[in-house]
């Protein structure tokens, strides 16, 4: 498991700053750099009701599947990092969102 802390605070799955869900899924198969990574588990607050299970717990500890396939911390589609940041403050959509984290091999 991961440590993951999140600073999307518009993501309705955050709370004080880390993610409730128990895993998220990162986006970026072509990575350079941090910005052509993204949270493809984002879910905006605005888009009213959360889906029906309960995410509004905090979770510290995930579970990181990872298309970055050059992201030095990718093992076999999993994250290895002991720790990471998601970051995009104001992010509207998942795009909007990347893993700070990440290094490219």
């Amino acid at each position: 498991m991961t440590n993951l802390q999140c600073g999307v605070d518009t993501c309705a799955n955050n709370a004080q700053g880390c993610c409730c869900l128990p895993g998220i899924d990162v986006g970026g198969a072509h990575a350079c750099r941090c910005g052509d990574t993204c949270c493809r588990s984002f879910h905006p607050k605005s888009e009213g009701a959360q889906n029906s299970a309960r995410h509004d717990v905090p979770n510290p500890s995930s579970h990181i599947s990872c298309s970055a396939k050059t992201c030095a911390y990718n093992e076999g589609g999993l994250c290895s990092a002991s720790q990471i940041t998601v970051k995009g403050g104001g992010a509207d959509q998942a795009s909007q969102t990347e893993c700070a984290t990440f290094r490219q091999r």
